[in-house]
């Protein structure tokens, strides 16, 4: 399922969706070229999600991994573990953050540069790659494997219908 965003605001909006939408215990995995936009539709999950701090949500590129939490003054808030494999050498390289244990945790897991480690991902999964259709304009491509992610695409689907050039 296609969608395109033709601004930062919207792509961030879509996130909103996501982050929103989203139950715990949600691995999402992005692709997309540099620039593509993949932290800023994080940045948009983590304001969906309701974490505490967005002013802490940036590429975790040099640290592999950022956390988000939980706004602990809303109730139904997330935590955001926010995974880059950028610079990685393998799945292995996730071991000292204990990858297998953030799928563990009462939050949403987000893997920026997802095909570079796909062992890493579990079976139930949302994927989400970025096209770059112009300076501002991206086209994001999901899929779904398992069936929480299956629906999650689907209400992501009905939700996001303002996105009027869904292809």
């Amino acid at each position: 399922m296609p969608w395109i965003t033709h601004s930062v605001d919207e792509t961030i909006a879509l996130g909103r969706w996501i982050g929103e939408l989203a139950r715990t215990g949600q691995a999402i995995g992005l692709d997309g070229d540099l620039g593509a936009g993949k932290t800023q539709l994080v940045r948009g999950m983590a304001q969906g999600a309701g974490v505490a701090d967005l002013s802490l949500v940036c590429s975790p590129t040099y640290v592999l991994l950022n956390i988000y939490p939980a706004d602990p003054a809303r109730p139904a808030s997330k935590t955001l573990y926010h995974l880059d494999a950028y610079r990685v050498h393998g799945a292995a390289d996730f071991a000292a953050v204990g990858f297998d244990e953030l799928l563990d945790q009462n939050a949403l897991v987000v893997l920026e540069w997802a095909s570079r480690v796909p062992e890493l991902l579990p079976a139930d999964c949302l994927r989400l790659a970025a096209d770059i259709v112009d300076s501002c304009s991206r086209r994001w491509t999901a899929r779904a494997a398992g069936k929480n992610s299956q629906e999650l695409l689907a209400r992501l689907g009905e939700a996001c219908a303002f996105m009027g050039e869904k292809t």
